[in-house]
């Protein structure tokens, strides 16, 4: 398991160009593919990785790979993340470094640009549809406009970070999901079978 893991990863840093939106939607589409995480449980690795320090592609990769294979998962996914991506980086750096001052380079350098533009947006939209999923409520998309509204006014993604999670623990019920609803029922029928004998 641990080597599908490495082979998976090792694709996805050889091939998902445009960012952090473009990985995350390539280890989305490689998780869900292969049936190690459920859109749930992938949703959750997303939060998670935010949450932490550092940045937030390696963190999601480390807990993906620690779900599939425990360990040696975790350096799996790491590792096949991490090696072809660093080499091809450090190889078109030295091609960008030549071609950049090329005035013949410049339309295809912003056609990239506009790729990873796009990769973001269709990130945003296939997350939105997965909270839409996990709670069949307005809640979903409301908490999706009122974060991308306060992104606009706060320019530090540290004090967002920091409204989100205080939003979450002062208003606990507003972000429950369809999930916790339907386990908290299910907890509370034993007790009523238990007070009715």
């Amino acid at each position: 398991t641990w080597l599908a893991v490495l082979f998976g990863f090792a694709r996805i840093g050889a091939t998902s160009f445009g960012g952090g939106s473009a990985t995350t939607l390539a280890m989305r589409q490689l998780s869900l593919k292969r049936g190690w995480l459920t859109e749930d449980e992938f949703l959750d690795t997303v939060v998670l990785s935010r949450l932490t320090p550092g940045i937030t592609i390696l963190a999601q990769a480390i807990l993906i790979g620690r779900a599939v294979a425990g360990l040696r998962g975790l350096f799996a996914a790491l590792v096949g993340l991490m090696l072809p991506a660093v080499v091809i980086t450090v190889f078109l750096a030295g091609v960008y470094h030549e071609v950049s001052t090329l005035p013949s380079a410049t339309i295809p350098l912003r056609a990239v640009a506009g790729m990873a533009a796009g990769f973001a947006v269709a990130l945003a939209l296939q997350l939105l549809r997965d909270t839409l999923k996990r709670s069949h409520s307005i809640r979903g998309p409301l908490m999706f406009a009122v974060y991308l509204g306060l992104a606009l006014v706060i320019d530090n993604p540290l004090i967002l970070l920091g409204v989100a999670i205080a939003a979450g623990v002062a208003f606990p019920a507003v972000f429950r999901g369809r999930g916790s609803q339907s386990e908290s029922a299910e907890s509370s029928e034993p007790a009523d079978e238990e007070a009715t004998e």
